[in-house]
């Protein structure tokens, strides 16, 4: 069964707008289909029409202006959400309906079951000197379910200490100052099996 995916609160202004011009177009085309919106298509647009011309308005970096963009994004957000509920009812589960609204899909789990990709380098920011501590970060998967960072002295043949942290960056602690370490990372998914990053060295201060 496919789920329709909301658009994100991480698109940008232009994102979201092109997003529900896509929305509104293809519901609009497929008025036999979508014979009912709620809420109705003339509300998408004067939402989409508020926001676009608050966003121009924005541009001159006015505090009030910078407000009011705020506030009809929030409203064709709200718009957008409430219209995917009439799309959910309608599509019942089928992908092909919720595409055909201009929606997209979530991605299955399915899609994340095989061997994690290779995670990236990961970057090592020292702490302050005399904190004994390092800020490791790597890029974020979706399908990451936790990320492990691995740390040891570089050069030893010790084993790996491993950390697990439920985002893409974490603060390792407790290491010996003045000391060169290599880091690697991983991601945790469906499949536990880990497939480590290249390491990366820093100096702990």
């Amino acid at each position: 069964m496919s789920k329709l995916k909301l658009p994100g609160k991480k698109q940008t202004d232009v994102q979201l707008m092109q997003t529900a011009e896509q929305i509104y177009s293809k519901m609009t085309a497929e008025s036999t289909l979508f014979a009912a919106p709620v809420p109705a298509l003339a509300t998408l647009e004067a939402a989409l029409t508020a926001f676009r011309n608050s966003a121009t308005e924005a541009a001159y970096r006015d505090t009030r202006a910078i407000m009011i963009r705020k506030q009809k994004r929030q409203e064709l957000d709200y718009v957008l959400k409430e219209l995917s509920k009439y799309v959910d009812t309608v599509a019942n589960g089928d992908g092909t309906v919720v595409l055909a609204a201009g929606f997209s899909l979530q991605k299955s789990n399915e899609s994340y079951s095989g061997l994690v990709p290779k995670a990236q380098r990961p970057l090592a920011e020292p702490g302050q000197i005399g904190s004994g501590r390092v800020l490791i970060k790597t890029t974020s998967w979706t399908g990451a379910r936790m990320y492990e960072f691995q740390y040891r002295i570089k050069g030893s043949t010790d084993a790996w200490t491993s950390q697990l942290s439920s985002k893409s960056s974490c603060v390792l602690e407790g290491l010996e100052t003045f000391k060169e370490y290599e880091f690697r990372v991983t991601y945790i998914g469906i499949n536990p099996t880990a497939n480590y990053s290249d390491s990366t060295s820093s100096y702990v201060l």
